[in-house]
């Protein structure tokens, strides 16, 4: 099988994460599916209105799923959030889309690779990672600075979670994002 992600952005770690796909991406080679996945992770601002759509092509045995994430934001936040924000919609959004093609894989057949998905995201903190588990850990009044020695994140890290539970809603450029900025644009 063939998984494969692809990216146009700027401005936001959606590039370097896209980057951290590609051992998934070639551990789907060894997969049996009977199509392959194509992946566009589209980060463009919210004013050009594209959603995300999904196409499936018979004569290809390919189902492509184009991803649109907003830029505005992304850029409020830290590539750990992001990681876990675009991991639990990769997730669902795969897990809806091949479920609606059961007469190409069955039941059974998607389990399967939603299984092999899921576990490799798991292990790599694309679903239920350290933004989840620092949310967790304060909830129980767990000082910052332990959860952040703890998940061996930055206490700036842990702060910012703190305040965004609280209901803070930043509105500048998270820092992970400026770095990025400097960084040559990724392009398709």
């Amino acid at each position: 099988m063939k998984l494969d992600f692809t990216l146009d952005t700027y401005g936001t770690c959606v590039g370097q994460l896209r980057d951290e796909l590609l051992p998934l991406q070639e551990l789907a080679n060894t997969w049996q599916f009977p199509y392959d996945i194509f992946f566009v992770l589209r980060v463009l601002p919210e004013s050009i209105d594209r959603k995300t759509s999904r196409r499936f092509d018979s004569r290809d045995h390919t189902l492509e799923l184009d991803i649109s994430i907003s830029y505005e934001q992304y850029q409020r936040m830290s590539k750990h959030e992001q990681r876990e924000a675009l991991g639990i919609y990769l997730y669902n959004y795969l897990s809806e889309s091949v479920s609606k093609y059961n007469k190409h894989a069955n039941k059974e057949i998607q389990n399967q690779l939603l299984d092999l998905v899921k576990k490799w995201m798991l292990e790599n903190n694309w679903l239920d990672g350290k933004i989840d588990r620092a949310r967790n850990l304060l909830v129980q009044n767990i000082g910052n600075y332990e959860v952040s020695q703890q998940l061996q994140l930055p206490l700036e890290e842990i702060e910012y979670i703190l305040l965004r539970m609280n209901d803070y809603e930043p509105t500048d450029v998270h820092p992970d994002n400026i770095v990025v900025g400097k960084a040559p644009p990724y392009h398709l």
